[in-house]
């Protein structure tokens, strides 16, 4: 194998760990259900209006 073929299999390594490392990290976060949030009475992200009312018309 040449240098150049090894510093690749190399940079391939590296990166594939870099990325499992990410995922790992992003199935560690989790987010409360909708269910969890209604029971709570807080608002729900998906059918929430804007705080401060529609845009205004141009």
């Amino acid at each position: 194998m040449t240098d150049h073929a090894a510093h690749d299999d190399d940079l391939l390594r590296r990166s594939q760990e870099t990325i499992d490392e990410a995922k790992a990290a992003a199935a560690d976060v989790t987010e409360p259900d909708e269910d969890e949030l209604i029971d709570e009475d807080l608002p729900v992200a998906d059918d929430s209006e804007p705080a401060d009312g529609p845009a205004p018309a141009p």
